[in-house]
């Protein structure tokens, strides 16, 4: 559904445009570095998009047929072709996204391969059938068990921070569970969800299973909209996910929602401040401040405060900002001149609130999308910077009297996806990992559980509902089902037709055997029940008097 056109100048790509395409509507790649186009394709309308998802409907009836080892191989394959073309894959991500080709490597491909392989070996085991030990004596000899089955269609709405992992893990746990994909990438990297349709073809997924379609950001909700969908993923602002949500209701169908974060980091006095100070600039400026889950506020003991500052102008002052694509980068641009300017408006505001500024806060000259590494110490506490998600290269330092006032303000949010903190005391950090209100909470690291394919990714607040990754992610994609198989010969259920004298003492001698305070009371209705001859017809003796007898275990 796609055409590019690789390097060529913007007025090139324009004529091109008004050629090729008059009757279409483009969305043009640019490459943040330059600012220039890097690629087009085009923008799919209401009846592209039914016709996306129609076909993916059509070749699932096929594919959640298929095999554990089969949907297993693929994922395999699948694999082994990014680890094949790893290099030019991070290439591509560097020269549309705008992070640095090591960064590409490290925190897209990388993980991407270890989820792949996490699936194809644990997914099966992680969504088998799970027996269930009915707790009710009078079922007690059924044998049931929850199934995890295929949901249907799977509609991936993705964001352009991560445009590679973030929809190839989504896509990976979707098709490893029987389903099938319509993904729609970030209109700032739809290269890049071209190259993740293209994998899934070469990988030998039939073709249709996954579609890659590519719309404005308005007309994304026609797929969400769609009728045939059965479950939407969406990453994005909270903004949107109003939409979202309001536009899934009306059948009504779930929708898993991660809707950014901002990440509070703790420093505590007995913390290593060479460590703390590495793991909070890296974890805040990676990928240039732009993960849901960077660090976006730092809350630091007064005690070591000023050694701490010290020891991150001195990591911020030996980074390399430049063009992504060079080996001697650190850091690159934002993704989008909007971008930079929200994050130079979040800036400007905390300091003309009275925030010091040590480092960085202006734009720079010259083409991209730059924005320096910026350092801010004691911003005020309501200002936007410190209480709606920045996404930009920002380090806001918050001096704290001790630990309890780091945490109260680290929860001074509406976000709640992931925080960290740092310190030498086995106590100081389980008092982190359970005062801190988030979906992931790390002590002394950041940033990695994403890469853990066994971790769960998800958020609660304004930071979204349901999860991705790991044994929680799998289960998302998936429907739940209670199955029952009655093996034990029976005349017919035990509350069936007619409703006559017998079936009224049944129902009565149970709920006294079951539940009376009386233990004589119990004992006697349950000879009673034993004598009945319409209930030993009916329930198996075997199973129930064991059961009556561990009913409280």
């Amino acid at each position: 559904m796609s055409s590019r056109h690789a390097g060529e100048p913007l007025s090139t790509v324009l004529e091109g445009v008004v050629q090729e395409h008059a009757a279409a509507r483009i969305i043009l790649s640019l490459n943040p570095t330059t600012g220039e186009p890097i690629g087009r394709v085009e923008s799919a309308g209401p009846e592209a998009i039914d016709a996306a998802v129609d076909q993916a409907a059509s070749v699932l009836k096929l594919w959640h047929r298929t095999s554990w080892k089969e949907r297993n191989t693929h994922l395999a394959r699948l694999a082994a072709l990014i680890h094949e073309q790893a290099e030019d894959i991070a290439q591509l991500i560097a020269a549309e996204q705008g992070k640095p080709v090591l960064e590409a490597l490290a925190l897209e491909v990388l993980p991407a391969l270890d989820h792949l392989r996490f699936l194809a070996r644990h997914a099966q085991r992680l969504t088998s059938a799970e027996g269930i030990w009915p707790r009710e004596p009078l079922y007690a000899h059924k044998r049931s068990h929850y199934l995890y089955d295929s949901i249907g269609v799977v509609a991936l709405i993705t964001p352009f921070n991560l445009p590679f992992a973030l929809p190839l893990v989504q896509i990976g746990a979707a098709l490893a569970m029987g389903n099938a994909v319509v993904l729609k990438p970030s209109e700032l990297t739809p290269l890049c969800g071209d190259r993740l349709g293209e994998l899934v073809i070469q990988a030998g997924f039939p073709e249709g299973l996954v579609q890659v379609i590519h719309t404005e950001r308005e007309d994304g909700l026609f797929l969400v909209a769609n009728g045939r969908v059965d479950k939407i993923f969406f990453t994005g602002s909270r903004e949107t996910s109003h939409q979202i949500v309001a536009g899934a209701g009306w059948m009504p169908r779930p929708v898993v929602l991660s809707l950014g974060g901002k990440h509070p980091s703790v420093v505590v006095a007995d913390a290593d401040l060479d460590r703390a100070a590495r793991g909070v600039v890296w974890g805040a400026l990676a990928n240039c401040g732009q993960n849901c889950g960077s660090i976006e506020r730092v809350y630091v003991q007064e005690a070591v405060a000023a050694r701490f500052v010290e020891r991150v102008l001195a990591e911020v002052d030996r980074l390399r900002v430049g063009n992504p694509l060079s080996e001697e980068v650190d850091l690159g641009p934002l993704s989008s001149e909007m971008r930079r300017q929200q994050v130079h408006a979040h800036v400007t505001e905390a300091v003309d609130a009275g925030a010091l500024r040590l480092r960085g806060g202006e734009i720079p000259d010259g083409p991209g999308f730059f924005y320096p590494p910026t350092v801010l110490l004691n911003p005020p506490l309501d200002c936007r910077l410190l209480q709606e998600e920045t996404l930009g290269p920002v380090i806001p330092i918050v001096l704290v009297e001790h630990l309890e006032q780091g945490i109260l303000l680290a929860n001074d949010t509406d976000y709640a996806l992931t925080a960290s903190g740092w310190t030498s005391s086995a106590a100081n950090a389980d008092r982190l990992m359970e005062g801190l209100q988030a979906g992931v909470v790390t002590v002394n690291d950041v940033l990695y559980s994403f890469g853990e394919p066994a971790s769960t990714w998800s958020g609660y607040k304004a930071s979204g509902m349901g999860h991705n990754h790991g044994k929680p992610g799998l289960r998302e994609m998936s429907r739940v089902k209670f199955a029952s198989y009655d093996p034990a010969p029976s005349e017919a259920p035990v509350f069936a037709y007619p409703y006559d004298q017998a079936r009224n003492h049944i129902v009565r001698r149970v709920m006294n055997a079951l539940h009376s305070s009386s233990f004589a009371e119990r004992i006697g209705a349950l000879a009673r029940l034993l004598f009945s001859k319409h209930f030993r017809a009916r329930v198996s003796m075997r199973s129930f008097l064991p059961a009556w007898k561990n009913r409280s275990k």
